[in-house]
C-alpha cells in the first residue's frame, strides 16, 4: 500500500503561493540572479520594498545586482495575480561564500545520463525544470556531472569542453535566460571519474592538476604537483557557471579544497561549493564553515539497502547543519535513470518503491539536505510530480532555521554475525515558526508500531497527505508497513 500523498497543486493555477525561502544570500559585490519560485495563475506581478542598495527587482520577478555592503536586508516580497496576493519578508544576506543559505535545489545529470550526458541533454532538462513546474516550487540549479571534458586549451589554458558540449557558454546563456542556474563537475585529480568499467582508458577526462604525482594524496586516486584551479575557475566564470561538484578520492583532503576554495572566492563570480571527498567529521570545522554542502557517503543509486545507509547512518553531522552549509545525502533515487553508460545507454525506471522514494525524498527534507533530482524530467509520472512538487514538504527542507534532524527513538537489534540492524526511526526538527517536524520511519522488513511521546497536547498535520490529523494529547502512534514514511508538523495547542 502506498503512503497516501496529496496531488500536487497546479503551479500555474489559483492565488500565489511564494516559494522562495525566508533568506537568499549572496557574497559582497558578486552578481544576484534569480527568478523568484512562486505558484500561481500566471501573468504574476511582483512588487518590492526595503531592497538594498545594488539590487533591484522586476514585475516579472527576476532579482539583479549586486551589494557590496556586507549585513543582512530585510525585503518584502509581493506577488499578485487576477486571483489573489501573498506577502513574504525575505532577508538578503550579503557575506563572504553567503550563496546557498537554505539547501540547495535541483537537477543533475549523473543518474539520469551518467557518460552519454550531451548538452542537448542539459539544455532540454533546463526547459521541462520551468515547463513541469518544477521552478515554480524552488528547483533553480541544473548541474552537469562528469564526462563534459575534453583537452587543456583555450585563453586560460583550462580544460575544454568535448565534443559532446560544442558551446558551453551559449548551454549556459539558456539556462540563464530560464531564471535558473548552472553547475559544473571537476577533480583535483589528474583523471576525474565517469568511464564506463573497463574502458577507463578509452578517453580521459582531466581534472584540475597534472604533472608528477603528489603522493600526499595517495596512488589510487592521483593528484598531480601542478595546479591549475584558477585556470579552470576563469574558464567556468566566462562561460557563466553558478555551482561546482568538486570530486575526488575517498581520503580526507582539506588542502586541496582550500586551493579550490579560495580560487572560487576569488573569482568574480558566486559558486555553489559541493565537497564529495572523504568529508570525514574530525574536520567538521573545515567543511562547516567554508563548503555549501559535503559528502562523506555512497553514490546513490536505486537500491535500497544504499538508501538506507545513505540516509540513516549520518546522524553526527545534523548538529552541524546551518544556513549555508549541509551534509549532502547525494542525488535522489527516482524516476527515469540511466541504467548503464557503456555501450548503448538503457533507460529505465527507479525499481525502488514509491514508499522507499518517499522514504529518500522526506529524509533529505528533514535531514536537511540539497534535493538534486537525477532522472529524465521530460518523462515525470504522476507519482514523481506529487512527490518532487510537495509544497509544505519543501517549505520544511527551506525552513531558514536550518536546524539539522535529531533521531529520538530507534528500535534496533541484532541479526546474522551480531550485525546491528536498524528497525525503526523517529526523528524531530525544530523550524523557524516555533513548530516541531515529526519523521516517522519504518525501515525494517516487518510492520511496526511507532511512538512519539508528547509533554503536552498538540495539533498534527499530515505534511505528505497534506491534512490535519487533529489533537493529539500524549502521544502520537502509527502502525506501518515496512519500507515505509509519515512525515508530520505539530505545534502546541
Amino acid at each position: 500500500m502506498t503512503i497516501k500523498i496529496a496531488k500536487a497543486r497546479s503551479f500555474d493555477r489559483g492565488a500565489p503561493r511564494l516559494m522562495i525561502p525566508g533568506a537568499i544570500g549572496a557574497s559582497p559585490g558578486k552578481p544576484i540572479f534569480m527568478q523568484i519560485p512562486c505558484l500561481g495563475e500566471r501573468p504574476i506581478h511582483f512588487t518590492y520594498e526595503g531592497f538594498p542598495k545594488g539590487l533591484t527587482g522586476s514585475g516579472e520577478g527576476f532579482l539583479k545586482g549586486s551589494v557590496t555592503a556586507e549585513g543582512s536586508y530585510p525585503v518584502k516580497i509581493i506577488a499578485e495575480n487576477s486571483q489573489g496576493k501573498a506577502e513574504k519578508q525575505v532577508e538578503i544576506r550579503i557575506k563572504p561564500g553567503g550563496v546557498c543559505q537554505t539547501p540547495l535545489m535541483g537537477w543533475t545529470s549523473w543518474n539520469a545520463f551518467k557518460s552519454k550526458v550531451t548538452q542537448e541533454d542539459i539544455e532540454r532538462q533546463a526547459q521541462a525544470l520551468v515547463a513541469s513546474g518544477l521552478s515554480s516550487f524552488g528547483y533553480q540549479y541544473v548541474n552537469l556531472d562528469s564526462t563534459w571534458q575534453g583537452e587543456y586549451g583555450g585563453p586560460h589554458d583550462a580544460v575544454m569542453p568535448n565534443e559532446k558540449f560544442p558551446d558551453m557558454k551559449k548551454m549556459c546563456d539558456y539556462i540563464h535566460s530560464l531564471g535558473l542556474k548552472c553547475g559544473i563537475y571537476s577533480t583535483p585529480m589528474e583523471k576525474a571519474w565517469g568511464a564506463p568499467a573497463g574502458h577507463e582508458n578509452d578517453r580521459i577526462y582531466p581534472g584540475c592538476t597534472k604533472g608528477e604525482r603528489d603522493n600526499r594524496y595517495g596512488t589510487a586516486y592521483p593528484v598531480g604537483l601542478e595546479h591549475y584551479e584558477k585556470n579552470n575557475v576563469a574558464q567556468w566564470c566566462d562561460w557563466g557557471f553558478d555551482y561546482l561538484k568538486y570530486d575526488w578520492g575517498h581520503i580526507c583532503d582539506t588542502d586541496n579544497a582550500e586551493l579550490m576554495r579560495q580560487a572560487l572566492e576569488e573569482s568574480p563570480r558566486d559558486f555553489a561549493y559541493c565537497i564529495t571527498v572523504g568529508a570525514v567529521l574530525s574536520s567538521v570545522d573545515y567543511w562547516s564553515k567554508h563548503c555549501q554542502s559535503w559528502r562523506f557517503n555512497p553514490d546513490s543509486w536505486e537500491r535500497w539497502d544504499t538508501l538506507k545507509q545513505i540516509c540513516f547512518t549520518p546522524d553526527d553531522w545534523a548538529q552541524y547543519c546551518q544556513p549555508g552549509h549541509f551534509f549532502d545525502l547525494d542525488m535522489l533515487e527516482s524516476g527515469v535513470l540511466c541504467k548503464n553508460h557503456a555501450g548503448d545507454p538503457v533507460y529505465g525506471r527507479c525499481v525502488l518503491t514509491e514508499n522507499e522514494q518517499l522514504v529518500g525524498y522526506t529524509m533529505r527534507a528533514l535531514f536537511p539536505s540539497p534535493i538534486q533530482l537525477s532522472c529524465d524530467l521530460t518523462k515525470l509520472n504522476e507519482f514523481e510530480i506529487n512527490m518532487f512538487c510537495n509544497e509544505e514538504v519543501i517549505e520544511v527542507n527551506q525552513d531558514i532555521l536550518c536546524s539539522g534532524a535529531i533521531c529520538v527513538d530507534e528500535k534496533k537489534s541484532f541479526g546474522r554475525d551480531y550485525q546491528l540492524v536498524k528497525h525503526t526511526r523517529v526523528y524531530e526538527r525544530e523550524l523557524s515558526d516555533g513548530t516541531l517536524c515529526i519523521g516517522f520511519f519504518n525501515i525494517g522488513e516487518t510492520e511496526e508500531q511507532l511512538t512519539y511521546q508528547l509533554n503536552q497536547p498538540v495539533d498534527a498535520r499530515d505534511l505528505w497527505a497534506k491534512e490535519d490529523l487533529g489533537t493529539f494529547e500524549q502521544e502520537i502512534s502509527f502502525v506501518m508497513e515496512p519500507h515505509s514514511v509519515r512525515l508530520l508538523k505539530i505545534k502546541n495547542k
